[in-house]
């Protein structure tokens, strides 16, 4: 695999996954429940941060204006549908290693002939809908299965410096999971129910620094006054903003003397200094490809919060059941034919705060008996 930024010891700080990957089926079931450690949990992916942090590994790249930070934990396996064959070999004889073109960070999801059937499951993007993604590579590149994307980039252009779109809009994110169970998610971290984000964040800036800096300090840090910056900040619709800050007597010379274009311009720089969900979620349409494959997990949307899930993994280790059909309707899946073939060879891949750089096994062997 390609190891992550710093080496292995970037994963879960050093510590071993100890992956264990167990597997059951029935008629119309293969079952897939995978267990591994991780100390830290990750959740919020491609925040917007405005005038981010440092990122070390991006010298070249300046945290001035919106930046796109934070990545979550991950868990994906890959199997063949037709024929791939990448750099490295044939997928029968390489794994996933063949569903790769190129090296390093060079590297892309896009085996030179044939087909491989993705399936990966995102503590941030996938998780609290009760899915995994399901997506194809091949030499067009890594696409997402027919249907509804589970999560769509929260993005007002088409860059990484374009800022938000969208920002929460204040009604309960309830959602039907495929177990026909509700959750409820956090509007810190998930974006369900959404409006358009509203503000001039520059001037917002500016706004801050002459009238609230002195109280809540430099990037909402903290001073005579408390931090706000915290992700939780993002749980405040916008009207709940306004209500709280209209109803305090000690901020009329401060938040009572702004114009509602300006209050609007304060409330986007303090998303910028929370972090704006960096994805917008869609529940699938049922039936469709893009809800083929249903996962359950021991970190549900109604356990997160800002306490327990912002750095520790009180769980100590993930568990995940994977469920798909053995064979679907799709072209874009692999479809296991007990029949024909008893033993399908797959990759698995763990990431801990990362995307693209993983550890896990590049072959290993599925067998029906």
């Amino acid at each position: 695999m390609t190891n992550t930024f710093s080496g292995l010891t970037n994963f879960s700080k050093g510590g071993d996954s100890k992956l264990t990957l167990k597997a059951g089926y029935d008629a119309n079931y293969l079952y897939i429940l995978a267990e591994w450690y991780d100390s830290t949990v990750n959740l919020s992916q491609h925040s917007w941060i405005y005038n981010g942090y440092n990122v070390p590994l991006k010298p070249s790249d300046p945290n001035n204006g919106w930046t796109s930070q934070r990545n979550s934990d991950k868990f994906a396996m890959a199997f063949e549908i037709a024929s791939a064959i990448g750099t490295k070999g044939n997928f029968a004889t390489v794994g996933c290693e063949a569903s790769c073109h190129g090296s390093g960070n060079t590297a892309t999801m896009t085996p030179n002939s044939g087909s491989v059937d993705i399936w990966n499951w995102s503590l941030a993007t996938s998780a609290p809908l009760g899915y995994a993604h399901d997506m194809t590579a091949s030499s067009a590149g890594l696409v997402y299965d027919a249907g509804d994307k589970l999560a769509t980039r929260n993005s007002n252009g088409s860059t990484d410096r374009s800022g938000p779109a969208y920002e929460w809009d204040g009604t309960s994110q309830s959602v039907t999971l495929p177990n026909g169970s509700t959750a409820l998610l956090d509007p810190s971290y998930y974006l369900l129910n959404k409006t358009t984000m509203k503000g001039n964040v520059s001037n917002g800036l500016t706004i801050y620094e002459s009238r609230c800096e002195t109280c809540h300090g430099p990037n909402g840090s903290g001073a005579e006054a408390g931090a706000i910056n915290a992700i939780g900040q993002n749980k405040k619709a916008r009207k709940a903003y306004f209500d709280a800050m209209d109803n305090v007597a000690d901020m009329s010379d401060y938040w009572g003397a702004l114009s509602s274009e300006e209050k609007d311009d304060i409330v986007a720089y303090l998303r910028g200094l929370s972090g704006s969900p960096g994805h917008y979620l869609t529940v699938p349409t049922a039936g469709s490809s893009s809800a083929d494959i249903v996962a359950i997990s021991n970190v549900t949307p109604t356990q997160i919060s800002n306490s327990l899930f912002t750095s520790t993994n009180h769980h100590q280790k993930y568990q995940v059941l994977i469920k798909r059909k053995l064979k679907t309707t799709n072209p874009d899946d692999v479809q296991f034919d007990l029949n024909a073939n008893k033993n399908y060879v797959f990759g698995v891949a763990l990431m801990d705060n990362d995307g693209k750089n993983h550890i896990g096994s590049v072959k290993e062997t599925l067998t029906f008996k």
